[in-house]
């Protein structure tokens, strides 16, 4: 049983990497075209991992079919394996192995994380451009998943593809727009593709962004990841217009791409959800609170941080990390909140904190009526109690593993507010920090074994923990 999953695993993962060589092309079209020295290295990296691929998908092949217990070791594996590989054009640029890896893993997570450091030229990361685009594309590939890509390009997987679909994008409640999920796959990515043009057409003829800026920072907002070209992120360009069109598809990335499929189609009854509800109350509070706590003549920062944390996209127009203390809680609360399920934003998800909410209602009642058979709904809808269940399984998990991560890092020499704001950044897929992760720092001054953790903090984070965990349960190769 464990070889035929290994084998499976690996099969399944080269057919994977064997097209997700192919997003090298972009980055090397755009060397070419600027004529940067070292534009081979796209052409190495894509040929490295080609061949790698073609040996995993030809060399363990396999009739077996893709169960549901697959599908956990392929996703956590073909995640881990689009990080590593992307971390070749650094590599080829001189970058050590493990920044790197921590660089392209937080690129795919859409945690936007970074180790670059100065000197700048003119405000941008002194890199190649293709590379700038290639951070960004990494986020952009991640946000919508780069298996769900795969799936609607490539509906051959047939019934299996499910299996990679659900962990892929591991939900409470999950819901599709379509029966099949190769089209539910097709119709997500044509959303979120339509999102990204009309934000890079927006940004580049009406802020007066150049067209390759507005199409890096459109990569990373849709995604909710946060990697600009410019080392001070977008407070770098000074731009009103730019930063409120940026607010408006960092809000739009943070909602359920479902909400946003039935609202296209004219069912405007979905903004009635009680997700996207409380996504609402919670980012209003949360701008009011940090007014409140900062300057009241200022409200434009506090509004696109509060969205920016909020979504976990993680772009910056202040340094927060000199805000008042409690201006940085309300921060650090919203790095454990995130994004709507069903959206590319991390952290716990608004869906389930409002199913706790109501679940909480439910027994308070029966505290009252214990006899009284009170059914908990969520959209007028009754929920099973498994549901439930799962929930606050997951909690229990996202805290444990912030915990247990926060106390390693404080003996590895980091302070509190640095070590638990940077689980919680990494973790919830937010990017910045507070302390000495904070906006205007990166994380390239910590010890190696600090950036190992954080780099499992994003992977566990985007794949919502039970998909990586279950691999380390001793029942689950049993089974």
């Amino acid at each position: 049983m464990v070889r035929q999953r290994v084998r499976l695993t690996l099969h399944i993962t080269g057919s994977f990497l064997k097209y997700f060589a192919l997003a090298y092309i972009l980055p090397l079209c755009v060397a070419i075209y600027y004529g940067e020295a070292n534009w081979y290295i796209y052409l190495y990296a894509l040929l490295l991992t080609l061949g790698v691929a073609l040996i995993l998908e030809f060399g363990f092949k396999t009739a077996k079919e893709i169960e549901r217990t697959d599908g956990f070791t392929i996703v956590a594996f073909i995640w881990l394996l689009v990080a590593l590989f992307g971390t070749l054009p650094y590599v080829f640029l001189g970058l050590g192995f493990l920044d790197g890896f921590f660089e392209a893993m937080s690129g795919f997570t859409t945690t936007g994380a970074t180790i670059l450091t100065g000197p700048a030229i003119e405000g941008f990361f002194s890199l190649p451009r293709s590379v700038l685009l290639w951070r960004s594309l990494t986020q952009w590939l991640g946000g919508m998943g780069v298996i769900a890509l795969f799936i609607a390009i490539l509906p051959r997987l047939g019934v299996g593809g499910s299996q990679l679909f659900d962990r892929e994008f591991p939900s409470p409640l999950p819901e599709r727009i379509r029966p099949r999920f190769s089209t539910t796959a097709r119709l997500l990515w044509t959303i979120y593709i339509g999102f990204t043009a009309a934000q890079i057409v927006l940004l580049c003829f009406w802020a007066r962004l150049p067209l390759f800026d507005s199409t890096c920072i459109s990569f990373s907002t849709l995604s909710t990841g946060g990697f600009t070209p410019t080392v001070e992120s977008i407070g770098f360009y000074g731009n009103p217009v730019a930063e409120y069109i940026i607010m408006v598809f960092m809000f739009l990335a943070g909602m359920s791409f479902i909400v946003h499929y039935h609202v296209l189609r004219g069912n405007w009854r979905a903004i009635k959800d009680d997700e996207f509800r409380l996504y609402i109350i919670i980012i209003a509070a949360a701008i009011f609170l940090l007014i409140l706590a900062q300057d009241f003549g200022s409200y434009r920062k506090e509004m696109f941080q509060a969205i920016s944390i909020m979504t976990t996209t993680g772009f910056v127009t202040a340094d927060f990390g000199l805000w008042h203390s409690s201006a940085k809680m309300v921060l650090l609360a919203l790095m454990f909140i995130g994004a709507c399920g069903g959206s590319t934003g991390g952290g716990i998800k608004v869906v389930r904190i409002v199913t706790l909410i109501k679940h909480t209602r439910v027994m308070m009642r029966k505290a009252i009526f214990p006899n009284a058979v009170i059914p908990l709904k969520y959209n007028r809808k009754p929920l099973p109690e498994g549901i439930v269940r799962d929930i606050i399984s997951f909690l229990f998990l996202y805290v444990l593993v912030a915990l247990v991560a926060s106390v390693v890092l404080s003996f590895l020499g980091l302070n509190v507010e640095t070590a638990i704001s940077a689980v919680a950044a990494t973790l919830g897929n937010v990017g910045p920090g507070l302390a000495d992760v904070g906006p205007s720092l990166s994380y390239a001054w910590l010890p190696g074994a600090a950036k190992v953790i954080l780099i499992m903090c994003m992977w566990f984070g985007r794949l919502e923990l039970f998909t990586v965990f279950m691999m380390f349960s001793r029942h689950f190769w049993k089974g």
